[in-house]
């Protein structure tokens, strides 16, 4: 009888010394929407000057409805931010904040919204879901290894941020630049009535002369419609939009002579306080302007040397990933293999 106990004790450990590679292998065969990375990602259209300065970065994935989008994914992080760019805007014209935010720890994925090239264009229904594009850009961030997201956005890519962060796992903050009510026709895409679902941190931000439009009067309407206990509504007197209010030099003030020292100086406080936001929302201290200083001077070291910041980001989260589906199976194999020596001990004693 108990050599009998012996041979179950020992197939049940054969059993579980298994359990985790069988787990692993159904963790591996999960669907990414990751399509393709670095050169074999299309270039061009409104990436601006990303291919040249991050070639590694590149990633090109695909939406829930299909449609094919081109991105760049800046930094090593359990902290994801994603950075929706307004129309007629070139993708980076979020890169400076979005350099910025690496240096201070974050994740980021800046892309190009459907039907903007060199993404994929997009007809009938499908037009105006751009919600879709901001959700699926938070799901490479997870795949990347972001456990919390912060979603952001400028002018339609704000209100596309706020129509998907409803649906966005683990948000920890919303942030709306010159961002319209609502976009499109038949039908529209309304923020308005996300933000009054969404109880996150929230920030919103507008020019107050914004040379493009009215938009003081749309972002108000969102910040007083929005659920947040802890919203925020940013006015700066410069004519500017979106993601220009951010930028000393802005782009409209580029253009006119009634930019002042001080428009300029509200600029700059407008990104500081961004990033303050950002911070406190994932719970994290910002930086001094040395340590700052330090990280983009080592940014640009990376960038010079063609060692991308996020080179070895694959390599990174791949071995995360692999070490978190490999432990979890284990410890619960370990666990189940106690109990089954414990029973077959029993079930010995009882023989006797």
């Amino acid at each position: 009888m108990k050599r009998k106990a012996m041979h179950l004790i020992a197939l049940l450990c054969i059993v579980v010394i298994f359990l985790p590679s069988v787990v692993f292998a159904e963790d591996k065969n999960e669907t990414s929407i990751i399509v393709a990375t670095g050169k074999d990602v299309p270039t061009g259209g409104i990436l601006g000057s990303l291919p040249e300065k991050y070639p590694a970065n590149a990633v090109e994935f695909v939406t829930q409805d299909g449609v094919k989008l081109t991105g760049y994914v800046l930094g090593n992080s359990n902290k994801g931010i994603t950075l929706g760019h307004e129309n007629g805007w070139m993708v980076d014209s979020w890169l400076p904040f979005a350099e910025r935010l690496v240096n201070e720890g974050y994740m980021v994925i800046l892309w190009a919204f459907r039907n903007d090239e060199p993404s994929d264009s997009v007809s009938g229904e499908g037009t105006y879901r751009r919600d879709l594009d901001v959700l699926a850009a938070a799901q490479v961030l997870r795949e990347r290894g972001a456990t919390k997201i912060l979603a952001m956005g400028a002018s339609i890519g704000g209100t596309s941020t706020a129509v998907a962060a409803p649906n966005i796992p683990e948000l920890v903050g919303l942030g709306i630049l010159s961002s319209p009510r609502q976009f499109g026709v038949n039908p529209a895409i309304s923020a308005l009535e996300c933000v009054k679902k969404i109880d996150v941190p929230t920030f919103f931000a507008v020019a107050e002369k914004d040379p493009t439009g009215n938009y003081y009067d749309e972002v108000k309407a969102l910040y007083e419609a929005s659920a947040s206990k802890q919203k925020q509504f940013n006015v700066t007197h410069s004519s500017e939009h979106g993601t220009d209010m951010l930028s000393e030099e802005g782009r409209y003030s580029k253009r006119s002579k009634d930019s002042t020292v001080k428009q300029q100086q509200e600029r700059i406080a407008l990104a500081d306080k961004l990033l303050v936001f950002v911070n406190d929302s994932f719970g994290q201290t910002t930086s001094t302007d040395d340590e700052s200083n330090e990280a983009s001077k080592n940014t640009a070291d990376n960038v010079d040397s063609n060692k991308s910041p996020n080179n070895t980001s694959d390599a990174v989260y791949k071995n995360k990933s692999e070490k978190t589906a490999f432990m979890n199976p284990t410890i619960i194999g370990v666990g189940i293999l106690f109990l089954l020596v414990v029973v077959a001990i029993i079930i010995v004693k009882k023989k006797k």
